[in-house]
């Protein structure tokens, strides 16, 4: 029970809008933009409380006599249970617990967290400011120089199991390209765009150039109303490419969102204008 059993859940993951600055600062100064993904995140946090769970069928076979409760058929076997020492996904508190032990690692590498962002940490040199970590659940951004960036990877590998993904290419449903000698960076949609298309089948739709009717009535009572499971991640998908690089569906998704409660089949339809007006619009990009 939460405030009684556990105190926190919530774990702070750097917001989108925040993540163009060290992006552009890493452009400005020519710095590496490198990208890293951990592990199983949540399985490697130490737990604060104590949390008992029964064991798995099986589990007293695996241990080969070793201990003298190991008979499945015994009463006291049937009455043990397991203290967890590691959290698991599922547990309400991994999340908070995870950005705790991460947080602890980077400052313990040189590392402070940022006051605009609690998702972003900054190094800094003489108040200047040489390097930036950017968290987004177990997704990694790394801003610095060649040696430096180096050094940050290897003191964190010391600590958890990562993958290096060199520089960045594809992030968060975000393609980016990066100029490092004219000092500029494209972000586009193109996988994202081509993923969500195809998820409500709609990649063979005929493109159009508005994503709004001209003329739009309002609902009647006795619309038929459509299934909401439909209707919710069409939008959320939608919200996520305008917010990123579609501020032209940003009129539409708005009057959209407003049926959000309990939509219609003549909105879901209308919704569909905005996907072909993506798909008309694949190429465009955010410099």
């Amino acid at each position: 029970m939460e405030g009684i059993d556990y105190q926190a859940t919530s774990e702070p993951t750097a917001c989108l809008g925040h993540l163009v600055l060290p992006l552009g600062i890493a452009i400005k100064y020519d710095l590496e933009i490198h990208q890293m993904d951990l592990c199983t995140a949540f399985l490697g946090v130490d737990l604060e409380e104590e949390i008992a769970l029964h064991p798995l069928q099986g589990y007293f076979r695996s241990l080969q006599n070793e201990s003298p409760y190991t008979d499945p058929r015994s009463k006291t076997s049937r009455k043990m249970v397991l203290r967890l020492r590691k959290s698991l996904y599922g547990l309400k508190q991994s999340s908070h617990g995870w950005y705790d032990t991460f947080k602890e690692c980077v400052i313990s590498i040189g590392f402070m967290a940022s006051g605009l962002d609690a998702g972003q940490f900054v190094l800094e040199d003489h108040a200047t400011a040489i390097a930036a970590v950017v968290l987004h659940v177990d997704d990694l951004l790394i801003t610095a120089n060649n040696g430096l960036s180096g050094q940050i990877k290897h003191q964190m590998k010391k600590r958890f199991w990562m993958h290096d993904l060199g520089s960045v290419a594809f992030h968060l449903g975000m393609n980016m390209e990066c100029n490092r000698e004219h000092h500029t960076i494209h972000i586009y949609q193109h996988s994202y765009i081509r993923t969500i298309l195809a998820m409500f089948r709609m990649d063979e739709s005929r493109p159009v150039a508005t994503p709004m009717v001209m003329k739009l009535h309002q609902r009647k009572p006795d619309k038929e109303a459509c299934d909401p499971t439909i209707y919710h991640p069409m939008i959320g998908s939608l919200m996520y490419r305008m917010t990123v690089t579609g501020p032209d569906i940003a009129y539409a998704i708005g009057d959209l969102s407003r049926y959000h409660h309990n939509p219609s089949n003549e909105r879901t339809q209308l919704s569909s204008a905005c996907f072909r007006t993506t798909m008309a619009r694949r190429t465009g990009d955010c410099v």
